[in-house]
């Protein structure tokens, strides 16, 4: 929107300093523009286009995410995040979340804009490291599911999205939740039927049950 405008550079940097501070508090940004068409006609190339201001929106978790989460890493399941979102936006979420704020960009997953602390750290071990990672494409997703799987892990991936398939598919435990979409179902293993994460706690708890049952018949 701000090259569409032609906007200054220290214009642009002050409009950015104020998406980065959105960020900081978990909120996207949405640009808005304007042009006037004096002609009215679609023609018309009309005249230059004017900034006019950023909307602030906010995409709350699911109602029941925290409370999920806060009873998954309890019975020892390492939680991690997986956004399209930039990072400082991932922070804040996973800070409201109780899943920590020690997350990175994408670029880290290629050995790029790693920070000092984890320079020296292979991909492999910087992902388990990791609460989470932010602006990340499908094939980051995939990726990061591979490596835990190398490293010995067993994966769960939830997903609702056509860009989630592939992961989904990969992981060992696939989920779609209940308004996904039919790649993202047909990718999964388990498919929620209802609003929420907390019936994936209730199917650890299921499935280890189960297991003991069978070790003890065994």
């Amino acid at each position: 929107i701000l090259t569409l405008c032609n906007a200054r550079e220290d214009f642009k940097k002050k409009v950015h300093a104020i998406i980065d501070k959105f960020a900081e508090r978990g909120l996207r940004s949405l640009a808005v523009a304007r042009q006037e068409v004096p002609e009215r006609t679609k023609e018309s190339p009309g005249g230059p286009w004017q900034f006019v201001g950023l909307l602030s929106l906010f995409d709350p978790p699911r109602h029941d995410s925290a409370e999920t989460i806060r009873r998954a890493l309890n019975l020892g399941v390492n939680v991690k995040m997986i956004t399209g979102d930039q990072l400082a936006i991932a922070k804040e979420t996973g800070r409201r979340l109780g899943m920590g704020t020690n997350m990175y960009p994408s670029a880290s997953l290629l050995g790029q804009d790693k920070d000092a602390s984890i320079a020296a750290l292979p991909v492999e071990e910087l992902i388990e490291k990791a609460d989470g990672f932010a602006g990340v494409f499908p094939e980051h997703k995939y990726e990061i599911v591979k490596k835990l799987q190398e490293r010995k892990h067993i994966c769960g991936m939830t997903g609702d999205g056509v860009n989630d398939a592939p992961a989904l598919k990969k992981a060992d435990i696939g989920i779609a939740v209940a308004d996904a979409t039919d790649a993202a179902r047909g990718a999964s293993d388990i498919v929620l039927t209802e609003p929420g994460l907390s019936v994936i706690v209730s199917a650890v708890l299921t499935s280890r049950a189960i297991f003991q049952r069978m070790k003890n018949y065994t």
